[in-house]
């Protein structure tokens, strides 16, 4: 094993993030009664992608990986300032994402539509668990080698969560695109983390679930990786690239990088 930095993703690689986004949205179905939930969660997250995917900082969103239902709780407070706009217009979106849900379900409430908005806002705070075998690849890798966090999303949100794993002692650096103003896949984003671990990219593995960003990534940047694959098949083979399904599994293949 080298003694080059390890970075690891955050979303759906240490915690639990999209299958919580859509519990969240069931939970705030409940305020319908009689509501079918999966209806529910799909109708909230298609009104919610059209009107991010119209909105005027659509464009700076999919540069910094962030997500129409991060849109939907984020203050996006603590930004880079490429984020501006989307500060002041997320608002806005909210309403109107939440008045389109319960239009389409037959309902015109505007009591209801923020009542709504604040439940899903609650849900989403009460917190992303660990993924299973995340805190102990996490511990025993902080004991002999520097670790980074590299996450695409809004700074507020992205803090909150990260905060919440409790391992946060374990980390030399935190790099997160809403406040960097630029997102993964770009290769600035990982020297960036490197840089504040002083390491190089030649010694140095990522770790993430996400294919594009992640993984490529990486490697544009000359850094071995780890793709979490969950299942899924792999695009590619590439020869600094190692693939698990479960961070868990992590421990064996990361001799190999």
């Amino acid at each position: 094993m080298t003694d080059g930095a390890v970075l690891f993703d955050l979303d759906d690689t240490l915690i639990v993030e999209a299958e919580v986004a859509r519990q969240s949205l069931r939970q705030v179905a409940g305020l319908l009664p009689g509501q079918d939930p999966q209806r529910f969660e799909e109708v909230a997250l298609r009104c919610a992608r059209a009107a991010w995917r119209a909105g005027p900082c659509f464009s700076v969103c999919v540069d910094l990986g962030i997500a129409s239902w991060e849109g939907l709780w984020a203050t996006f407070e603590g930004g880079h300032r490429v984020l501006d706009d989307l500060r002041a217009w997320a608002p806005g979106y909210r309403a109107a994402v939440w008045r389109e849900v319960l239009a389409e379900l037959g309902v015109s409430d505007a009591a209801l539509a923020g009542a709504m908005a604040q439940a899903y806002i609650a849900a989403q705070q009460r917190g992303h668990h660990l993924l299973e075998g995340a805190e102990a690849v996490v511990r025993s890798l902080a004991r002999h080698r520097p670790l980074g966090l590299l996450t695409n999303g809004p700074a507020d949100i992205q803090r909150l969560k990260f905060d919440g794993t409790g391992l946060a002692d374990c980390f030399g650096a935190v790099v997160i695109s809403g406040e960097l103003g630029m997102g993964k896949p770009d290769a600035a984003v990982f020297f960036s983390a490197l840089e504040r671990l002083g390491a190089s990219a030649e010694d140095s593995v990522m770790i993430g679930d996400s294919w594009e960003r992640d993984i490529l990534g990486a490697v544009g940047a000359g850094m071995s990786a780890v793709w979490i694959a969950d299942d899924r098949p792999l695009p590619d083979e590439l020869e600094r690239v190692r693939v698990v399904d479960r961070i868990g599994d992590l421990g064996p293949v990361l001799s190999d990088v």
